[in-house]
């Protein structure tokens, strides 16, 4: 897809065919003979491809010589050159004669071109050429008048030829009538001016002068020399004018903005990393829809909710570039855009310092991450999307409301000259970063320690307890009478044990006793029973039985007296045992008073000697580790000198670059880097570490302004709170707070509190009639016309930017924005820098000189593309005047410092004059008649 911008086109509007006597034939050529002419024809179309002319005008003199017009135009648009129609008047006017160069729209008829030149005549019936040679007119009216109703008739262009020279109007007219002719007929430029300016600037007369177009023409007198005659200046003859569109009205337009427009020398390939095109597939609110961008001033206009915005943050959301605010919100307007499952896509072209300039396809489906991609061979390459813009080339993008946000925010405006400081701060800042990841360790290792050695005391406690313990149990022997008493024990055990036996076996329900009882009585029934049969046998079998039983109750007489001697010799041997036991108890009872015990143990004094040993390893490992403690110490004094090192190169990378930035800002604005001048951040983060001490706000604030950083601070502390008054001017009640928060250095808050350290402060001073203002004292406008200043100081970054003109009234606009954008232009020597902008205000692009403006409109609930050109297009300038508040006004303003844009008045006249002419022409041709 083509853009609808402006690009450059090689231009010569001072051709000559042989129709002129001054123009020389091909060898051999018979002028007569239409085949000669077509090679004739041929040849000249070739040399104007050649020499890279692609708009060209023929301007024999005083009228088209139709015949060679009409086969060099066809001729030329087989090789893609517009030819378009043109004379060069040559006036009866002043010493000389005076040459004026008239360019026609390309549909204009040379016929009515011939009959109206005629008719300027005072003798319109004489020709004023025949076959090669040519007359000067004589004009009936004033040439200022004369020019005019040319250019009213036919709405060419006037160039004066050659000016500088014999038949140039500053050498025939003298400079004051020339200058006077070019301000009244509004003249287009000046063709070879050699030294015609410098006089024209030299007179009193008041022009548009740094508005008139300077240019070089070829004026050949062969087909060799078009596109190649010399310049005054020793190169060739050559101009390039910016267009988007090959009407006449665009090139008056930029004839009239030379600054930005004309170049005299072949325009170089823009340098600047730049976004070529955008394009959006998806089902949300930007639908589908490819942009391409010109390099220099795009901007986006239309109503209100047409996704001007919306397009912006989509393409910084695939540049995957983090807006200074208002993320979320942004966010779901790029979800809003794109639609679940939508693609935004970024073709970034790159110059590079040796070899062709490099192009990458950057691409972002919504919720996922960006891919970038060689845009010729579709590999994925090793960058970040802002990387593709070059070594410190990340774009510059500040969208809704981040200007207002970061002229009012000094934590803003450091990210923002950060930004545009690029790697060098960033490694500064990865090396502060560093120094602080090191400190952090080493007070995270010394924290480790101190909570380690903090156990140390109840350990030796522990330790000393035990081998107290211990001590006692060795000194008095106590394993051996414990052993001997568990021994003594055990054996009155038995003794008791044994007597206790004896009394149960002699007592009535011993189960001996009973048994033996039971056998006695069943012996006796059966002795009773073979007694009642009285016979011999049975009664003496009774007899033995009887004995039987008399003997079972004789042994349990004997050995319940056996088992009573028993029973009282076991108490006897216990009284004694226990006699012998007593001095070893009373002794052990001594020693449990001694250890405070309930009660001595054997297994103990194992349990106490086996965490004895252990507990030795770790007070050992402890004391061991007491060197590295210092050690650690030690080291962290230099660490933090490191930190302090490394803030410094950070705050002079800044410093060094604002003094770069201010000599590039006007006298206006000035950037102020205050190095460790953040003391809002760091009072804010003092506060945190102090959340729950009891320390008040006023006492933070107090300190925070006053310290240098958090390491000051922590000195204080460690001395004590008598300093932290001394040095702080607050009272023993918080300094003691403070000090109680800081005392356990293992709980790491000391060591933070040294990390905390004031930022640095960017602040922009601003010199206004004579007083100078901080950006937080200034005005919305004021401050953001500091802001744009700023950006517009830094190199040739890639730009976005969404409705800079918020909080800026016309006046900041037309003198300072419209003024910023402008210098950026490729024309400008060392300025080259690619500006898409969305805007409401028409000044940006009618006086900015946007190269495109995308007029967008949105259909039901899809933005589309209404029309795409630059302001030198009628159908844009319509658009801007209709969808832009102040369009019409913009546009007068332009007319009235540069020329060359009709406003409204001045379209419906010459729409009027076109309708007109045809009649005026009929009755000058009936007028030449009369008179012939």
């Amino acid at each position: 897809m083509k853009s609808g911008g402006s690009r450059w086109y090689k231009v010569d509007f001072h051709l000559h065919t042989p129709g002129v006597e001054s123009f020389a034939a091909l060898d051999g050529m018979n002028f007569s003979d239409l085949a000669d002419q077509q090679i004739f024809a041929e040849a000249y179309a070739a040399r104007l491809k050649e020499a890279g002319i692609e708009i060209a005008a023929i301007t024999d003199y005083n009228g088209v010589r139709e015949p060679w017009f009409r086969l060099i135009r066809e001729a030329a648009a087989r090789h893609g050159v517009i030819v378009l129609p043109g004379v060069e008047l040559s006036v009866a006017e002043g010493k000389n004669g005076s040459h004026i160069l008239v360019v026609f729209a390309e549909t204009t008829d040379p016929k009515e071109i011939n009959e109206y030149l005629r008719a300027l005549d005072r003798t319109p019936a004489r020709d004023l050429f025949t076959g090669r040679t040519h007359r000067d007119i004589e004009l009936r009216d004033p040439l200022p008048v004369a020019l005019k109703e040319l250019r009213a008739r036919f709405d060419c262009l006037l160039i004066p030829a050659h000016a500088d020279e014999s038949k140039g109007i500053v050498q025939s007219l003298g400079a004051e009538n020339a200058a006077a002719v070019i301000v009244e007929a509004d003249l287009d430029g000046l063709d070879h001016a050699g030294g015609a300016m410098h006089k024209i600037r030299s007179t009193k007369v008041k022009g548009r002068w740094q508005h008139l177009a300077l240019i070089e023409f070829s004026d050949p007198r062969s087909i060799a020399d078009i596109g190649g005659k010399a310049s005054s200046s020793g190169g060739v003859r050559e101009t390039w004018l910016k267009l988007s569109s090959t009407e006449i009205d665009a090139m008056r337009l930029a004839l009239h903005d030379p600054e930005t427009r004309v170049t005299t020398t072949a325009p170089a390939p823009a340098s600047n990393g730049r976004i070529i095109s955008v394009a959006v597939e998806g089902t949300g609110f930007l639908g589908n829809v490819t942009l391409m961008l010109d390099a220099n001033l795009n901007n986006f206009i239309g109503g209100r909710g047409t996704g001007k915005s919306a397009l912006l943050e989509s393409m910084r959301y695939c540049l995957a570039i983090a807006p200074f605010c208002d993320e979320d919100k942004r966010e779901e307007l790029v979800k809003h855009a794109l639609g679940a499952g939508g693609k935004v896509s970024l073709e970034v072209e790159r110059q590079s310092d040796s070899g062709p300039a490099k192009r990458y396809r950057i691409s972002r489906v919504y919720g996922e991450s960006p891919t970038v991609t060689d845009a010729e061979t579709g590999e994925v390459v090793g960058l970040a999307p802002k990387e593709t813009f070059g070594p410190d080339h990340e774009p510059i993008i500040l969208l809704q409301r981040e200007i207002d946000k970061i002229s009012s925010d000094s934590t803003y405006r450091r990210d923002l000259l950060d930004r545009l400081i690029g790697d060098e701060v960033h490694q500064a800042e990865k090396a502060v970063d560093e120094a602080r990841r090191v400190l952090r360790q080493n007070g995270h290792d010394i924290g480790k320690h101190l909570s380690e050695q903090a156990k140390r005391p109840d350990l030796v406690h522990e330790l000393t307890k035990i081998e107290h313990e211990l001590k006692i149990y060795e000194d008095n022997g106590v394993l051996e009478k414990l052993s001997r008493h568990s021994h003594l024990r055990q054996t009155r055990q038995k003794l008791v044990a044994a007597r206790d036996l004896a009394g149960a076996l002699r007592s009535d329900g011993a189960e001996w006793r009973q048994a033996l009882q039971a056998a006695a009585s069943e012996v006796d029934e059966h002795r009773a029973g073979l007694v009642s049969q009285e016979e011999e046998l049975t009664l003496a079998a009774g007899q033995a039985l009887a004995n039987a039983v008399s003997a079972l109750s004789a042994a349990e007489t004997q050995a319940i007296i056996a088992l009573e001697a028993a029973e009282r010799e076991m108490g006897a041997l216990v009284g004694r045992h226990d006699q012998t036991v007593a001095p070893l108890a009373d002794d052990l009872n001594r020693i449990k008073q001694e250890l405070h015990a309930d009660k001595l143990d054997a297994d103990r004094v194992l349990s106490l000697s086996a965490r004895c040993g252990p507990l030795k390893t770790k007070v050992e490992a402890l004391d061991r580790k007491l060197p590295a403690i210092e050690a650690l110490r030690s080291k962290r004094a230099g660490l933090l000198a490191n930190v302090a090192g490394e803030r410094e190169r950070e705050s002079r990378v800044r410093l060094k670059v604002a003094e770069s930035i201010n000599k590039r800002l006007s006298s206006r604005v000035e950037v102020v880097v205050i190095a460790h001048g953040d003391v809002t951040q760091f009072a804010e983060d003092f506060r945190t570490l102090l959340q729950g001490s009891g320390v008040n706000g006023v006492t933070i604030e107090g300190i925070a302004q006053s310290a240098t950083d958090g390491a000051s601070i922590a000195d204080a502390v460690r001395s004590g709170a008598a300093d932290l008054v001394e040095r702080f001017g607050i009272t023993t009640t918080q300094a003691g707070k403070i000090c109680t928060w800081f005392a356990d250095e293992s709980n790491g808050r000391l060591a933070e509190l040294e990390m905390l350290a004031p930022r640095d402060k960017v602040d922009l001073r601003l010199h206004v009639d004579g007083e100078t203002k901080t950006i937080d004292n200034a005005s919305a406008g004021q401050r953001a016309t500091a802001i744009l200043m700023l950006i517009f100081a830094v190199d040739d970054r890639c730009m976005l930017l969404d409705q800079p003109e918020d909080d800026l009234d016309n006046r900041f606009i037309f003198d300072d924005v419209v003024q910023m954008i402008r210098s950026q232009k490729a024309t400008i020597p060392g300025s080259t820098r690619q500006i898409t902008a969305a805007t409401h205000n028409p000044n940006i692009p009618v006086l900015g000189d946007a190269e495109l403006v995308v007029v967008l409109d949105a259909s039901g609930s899809e933005m589309i593309v209404a029309a795409q050109g630059s302001i030198d297009a009628y159908e844009i300038r319509k658009h801007i005047r209709q969808v832009l508040e102040g369009g019409e006004e913009a546009l007068f303003r332009r007319y009235q410092k540069y020329g060359g844009v009709r406003t409204v008045q001045m379209e419906q006249q010459h729409q009027w004059t076109q309708l007109s002419q045809p009649l005026i022409g009929r009755q000058l041709a009936e007028t030449s008649e009369l008179a012939s």
